[in-house]
């Protein structure tokens, strides 16, 4: 008599977030199944588009597992967002998704992040419609009056600031609660006290610290691939590798401009319903050659709408600033 074995039967598919990419292999998190190592069905490997890779950290993703394997990744949920990098030859990086928040880590010194980073970090989260928090660290580095003026550099412009310092843990306890029930993503430069304050956060060594080099006052990278970590009793923190600057070519020129408030208040005034066509009678262009900006912030547009037209990538803070005006696209 020939006994037939019975196939395993796979597990109803379940949703989980992806946690951390290795590679081919994906880790991926639920609150019931913990984390778990996972592998991408076939069809998806396969369908990467412009994509370096289908699927992002913070994604929501069908997981099947059958027994004795590991899970696989059928199929990535609609996005609710998503935050991208993309490179001059047009290499498009998908950072993270599915976030509520963008972090700016952005430390007050030693070393001291450049507005031009804040500023690239907040049009990248304006294109995706995201919300920026500026965090900036080290505060107990500057006298009272430094650190007022440089928060309020940024909170006269409406954004959402908050100065924290791991010796101040009444700093840390006000932002942790501010991330409760949501999704945030950390992006700073390296060295700007991410993972110090990450660490702080928890309480613990989520990840491994390193020092400032003496030599260059650059910090070294100490995280080398993005992750996500669940805060109790509710919310998750998506942490990436320092950063020198954003590669903003996937945002158009009249999205950039606008992702300045005072310039945006310009826009409002157009005779030309949703126009923005950056002719010579654009108003944020006319604001922006006006000289009513600060000058840091002018300085900081010109950079960004000069690096869209140059050939090879030149790094934030290299660009001799001039006057620009309207390309086609």
């Amino acid at each position: 008599m020939t006994i037939e074995k019975k196939q395993s039967e796979p597990i109803e598919p379940i949703i989980f977030r992806v946690s951390r990419i290795f590679g081919a292999f994906y880790e991926i998190y639920n609150e019931r199944e913990g984390y778990n190592r996972a592998v991408l069905r076939g069809k998806l490997r396969l369908d990467k588009g412009d994509e370096r890779n289908p699927i992002a950290v913070g994604d929501r993703v069908y997981v099947e597992k059958k027994q004795s394997s590991d899970y696989t990744i059928l199929n990535r949920l609609g996005r609710d967002n998503f935050l991208i990098r993309k490179s001059e030859q047009g290499d498009s990086h998908v950072l993270c998704a599915n976030v509520d928040n963008v972090g700016i880590i952005a430390s007050l010194t030693d070393p001291e992040t450049k507005t031009g980073f804040i500023d690239r970090s907040i049009a990248a989260c304006y294109q995706a419609g995201i919300h920026p928090i500026i965090i900036f660290t080290k505060k107990d580095l500057l006298t009272e009056a430094e650190l007022n003026e440089k928060t309020h550099f940024y909170e006269d412009l409406g954004y959402q600031i908050l100065p924290v310092s791991y010796k101040d843990p009444i700093s840390i306890q006000t932002l942790r609660e501010s991330l409760l029930a949501k999704t945030t993503f950390f992006v700073g430069i390296s060295g700007s006290g991410k993972s110090t304050l990450i660490n702080s956060l928890f309480g613990e060594d989520i990840q491994k610290v390193n020092t400032i080099s003496n030599s260059s006052k650059k910090g070294r990278h100490t995280t080398t691939n993005s992750y996500l970590v669940s805060i109790p009793p509710s919310g998750y923190i998506i942490d990436s590798p320092g950063i020198k600057e954003w590669g903003i070519f996937h945002i158009p020129r009249e999205v950039l401009l606008a992702s300045f408030p005072e310039l945006q208040k310009s826009q409002s005034i157009c005779k030309l319903a949703e126009c923005c066509n950056l002719s010579d009678q654009c108003e944020m262009l006319k604001t922006l050659e006006s000289g009513d900006l600060l000058p840091e912030r002018e300085i900081s547009m010109h950079s960004m709408l000069e690096s869209l037209d140059r050939i090879h990538k030149v790094r934030t803070g290299n660009l001799k600033s001039g006057r620009f005006r309207g390309k086609n696209k």
